[in-house]
């Protein structure tokens, strides 16, 4: 057996929780956390984001490892990246790296104890020197994605796992081309799943990547930011004007908002004037509604991004203020 054949055989056993009220066929009655993790070691090579046998325990990680944990997981069903990131230590080929000093803190830690906990005792994980190398090269790359699919999930959600790594690759290349070229209208690139549903996807997580971390998470009207370690943020990507109307995803055409300000944005509920003020709709005011803080932010200045260049476009800003704002 040569080196690569001896990965693909560890890879294809996997130690797994296998009680089976906990999994469906979807993953084939066997927890999906080890090979979902693994999955999204690949994609972050391939990225760039990952370019050292170094794997931290990031935002990008986490993101990653929640979308494909919604691709197979039941409804309801919490997914714990720290589970997997601290076990597959069990595998041997994945080493966990303490913080000086820390080295008998993570020996009784656990995959339990949570990402915060990790991340305060380990300055993260490697691989083999071997594997590093060979999943750096994409032929073996794609080989051993393949093996994981094929092994660990059912044939049914197999070819959305492989859509999944195009998309999040198209997505993040996307997501970068928006933001070092804002107002260029960058194209998505063809793929063998190229179809309307998949260049959508592409585009949502693209622009909704580029948008979050233009505004780093901050909510552009209420200033809210907050992140949880297992990599859920209070923000999401809004367009400005519908992407209906304009087809336009460069972030100018874009804000993060928390979930209340992007509905009561959508909805006309507040808006945004030509010098970057908050507007109230006097609509807050009538009936029985009670809008707590909402009215608390009429005038106050909104959160821009760093660069100028990604700032709001006037022009949205003023569309908006004429076709969704409720001025009576």
């Amino acid at each position: 057996m040569n080196n690569f054949e001896y990965y693909v055989d560890r890879f294809k056993k996997l130690k797994r929780d296998r009680t089976h009220t906990h999994w469906n066929e979807v993953t084939l009655f066997g927890a999906p956390y080890k090979p979902v993790l693994l999955l999204c070691v690949f994609d972050l090579v391939e990225e760039g984001l990952i370019s050292s046998n170094l794997i931290e325990l990031t935002l990008d990680l986490a993101e990653l490892f929640n979308l494909y944990c919604s691709r197979v997981l039941a409804p309801c069903t919490k997914a714990n990246l720290a589970m997997p990131y601290y076990h597959l230590k069990s595998e041997g080929f994945w080493h966990l790296l303490p913080r000086p000093g820390m080295e008998e803190a993570v020996r009784v830690s656990g995959g339990n104890s949570g990402i915060s906990k990790l991340q305060n005792v380990l300055l993260g994980a490697s691989l083999d020197e071997e594997l590093y190398t060979f999943i750096s090269l994409k032929e073996a790359r794609d080989k051993l994605r393949k093996i994981l699919i094929e092994t660990y999930f059912s044939p049914a959600i197999q070819p959305q796992l492989l859509e999944l790594s195009h998309i999040n690759k198209a997505a993040f290349e996307y997501s970068q081309e928006l933001l070092q070229k804002p107002k260029a209208s960058p194209q998505i690139e063809e793929s063998t799943f190229t179809s309307d549903e998949y260049i959508k996807q592409v585009r949502d997580q693209g622009f909704r990547r580029a948008v979050v971390k233009a505004y780093d998470h901050r909510c552009a009207i209420c200033g809210i930011r907050v992140i949880t370690a297992d990599g859920h943020t209070a923000v999401a990507a809004a367009h400005i004007i519908p992407w209906s109307v304009s087809h336009l995803d460069d972030p100018t055409n874009g804000m993060a908002l928390c979930h209340l300000c992007h509905w009561s944005f959508d909805e006309g509920i507040t808006g945004v004037t030509g010098a970057y003020t908050v507007m109230a709709s006097p609509q807050l005011k009538q009936g029985n509604n009670a809008p707590g803080f909402i009215l608390t932010l009429e005038g106050r200045p909104i959160i821009k991004p760093q660069e100028q260049p990604l700032w709001p476009d006037l022009e949205a800003l003023k569309w908006h203020r004429t076709n969704t704002f409720r001025r009576v």
